[in-house]
């Protein structure tokens, strides 16, 4: 028996990850629970690089100067102050491992805390939530933008 495929399709992603973070705005653990089994239910590969353009994409908005550590540390203490207190499993390491990734930096994995698949995702979302809102710009815009660049790189020709 097969397992059955997960959805790569973009619309079901954008409209999984809006209500996520409408979740998170509104103070909605059920909604939020809902939307990030449903993440989690998406193909992994493609959630990871969507996130990791949107959350890379608002670094860049914010920071166009470049970063530090001292900008990243502040990032995780923002995002991880600002969680709703209903989010118990909050994890700052899982917040800098969702970071770090959407940098392309990916950490020995000894220094890689086991966690499942969902959690992280989790954790970005909030990440997401946080950033995007501290760009002034609708989700949806940091989601067109991380959908085009995905786009253009799948029809790039590896040499």
């Amino acid at each position: 028996m097969s397992t059955p495929a997960r959805s790569t399709d973009p619309a079901v992603l954008t409209r999984t990850l809006t209500s996520a973070v409408r979740a998170l705005a509104a103070d909605d653990g059920e909604g939020f629970g809902r939307a990030g089994a449903a993440l989690a239910a998406f193909d992994a590969d493609a959630a990871r690089t969507v996130l990791g353009r949107v959350l890379r994409g608002a670094l860049e908005e914010l920071h166009p100067d470049g970063l530090d550590a001292d900008d990243l540390r502040a990032v995780v203490q923002r995002c991880a102050r600002s969680a709703p207190a209903w989010f118990t499993p909050l994890d700052p390491h899982l917040l800098v491992l969702a970071l770090t990734g959407a940098l392309g930096e990916h950490p020995e994995v000894a220094e890689v805390p086991r966690a499942p698949h969902e959690a992280v995702l989790r954790h970005a979302v909030l990440l997401v939530a946080d950033l995007v809102a501290a760009t002034g710009r609708p989700l949806a815009r940091h989601l067109e933008a991380a959908l085009a660049e995905v786009r253009r790189a799948e029809t790039v020709e590896m040499p």
